[in-house]
This record gives C-alpha cells, structure tokens and sequence, in this order.
C-alpha cells in the first residue's frame, strides 16, 4: 500500500508517482513544492521533506522503470531550499541524507548510483556499489555542483560551482572545490545575506 502524509504543505504543478508497494512520500509542516516530480520504482522506500523545506524544479527518483529497488531513503532537511536539482538513488538499500538549513543552487546532480555496473574482469565483484550520500546541516552547494555515491560533506561547508564530489570530508567550516573536490579554504561559515547586507 502506497501512502503520501502531508501537513500544510504546498504543492504547485507537482507530480508524484509510485509503482510498487509500501512506498511513502512524508511531508512536514509548510513544505513548499514547486514543479516537482517524484518518481519510486520499487517496495519500501521513504522520501521525507522536513518542515519549512523549498524545493523549487526537483526531480526526485528512487529507482528505474526498468530496474526497481527496495529499502531507500531520502531524507531532506528543515529550512533546507533547492532552486533546481536532479536526485537520484538506483541500487537496493541506499541512502541520501540532506541536513538542515542548506541551501541548493540550480542544477545540482545529486546521484546514490553509477547507474550501471563495474565490475572485476576475473572475479566478478561488484566494484561501484552506491550506498550513501551524507550533506551536513547548513551546506551551501554551489550552481552545476555533481555530488556522487559514497560521498559525505561536513555541517556549515560550501562546495564551489562546478566542483564534483567524490570522496568523504569531515572536517567542518570549509569551502571544496574542483573536479575532484578537494579543501581550498579552512575556517569559514556563510549567510544567506547578500554581502552589503551582511557588511
């Protein structure tokens, strides 16, 4: 059985599709929707939007038509706003958690999976197995930012336009950059002020 549990929430030309069982997409209270698409293939995966969320031109998957999955999770924080993203998870027992009071710029790549499978010539070991995705709480990710499988970034972190992810960080109060990601900046922390406003 399939359930959407929604509290006050605003939903604008919002599209919500699920084939399988026991799917739930959970909304909090004045989560504000606007031209999203979310699309579950598969049985018991959860999609939860925390209070006061603003996702804006999100397309949200779990799965593929061709390739369902089971026992998902995407979570996305309170006060936590998108302007435009593409979130995706394609292997069994995946996880993409996003914190807190972040903030996503447009065209944010956010993908749990490779999609397609590699693997040992000899053994036949699976080599690129998607399992999580981890954003802190307070992340500001930069516009056209890639963030892939396996990946974490620290609480209060800002990821530079254009950089990809590829690795986990730790360590908070940094801004990463480049493809692939790396530290260039220690000890900083941001606002959503523009800069006369914060000066």
């Amino acid at each position: 059985m399939n359930k959407i549990k929604s509290l006050i929430s605003k939903l604008i030309s919002t599209k919500i599709k699920k084939y399988g069982k026991n799917n739930s997409v959970i909304t909090g209270k004045n989560v504000h929707l606007r031209k999203v698409r979310i699309k579950i293939y598969g049985d018991n995966n959860t999609i939860k939007i925390n209070d006061n969320a603003y996702l804006h031109n999100v397309y949200i998957r779990i799965g593929f038509p061709d390739s369902h999955v089971k026992d998902c999770n995407i979570e996305i924080g309170s006060n936590t706003s998108f302007n435009s993203a593409d979130i995706q998870i394609g292997e069994d027992k995946s996880s993409i958690i996003i914190g807190d009071d972040c903030m996503l710029s447009f065209n944010v790549e956010i993908a749990c999976s490779d999609t397609h499978a590699i693997f040992d010539k000899d053994t036949r070991k699976l080599l690129n197995r998607g399992k999580s995705i981890n954003i802190g709480n307070n992340c500001w990710i930069c516009k056209n930012v890639k963030i892939l499988k396996n990946t974490s970034i620290a609480d209060n972190c800002i990821v530079a336009q254009d950089s990809i992810v590829t690795k986990q960080f730790k360590e908070t109060n940094t801004i990463l950059a480049g493809n692939p990601a790396k530290i260039v900046k220690h000890n900083v922390i941001w606002s959503r002020k523009r800069p006369n406003e914060f000066i």
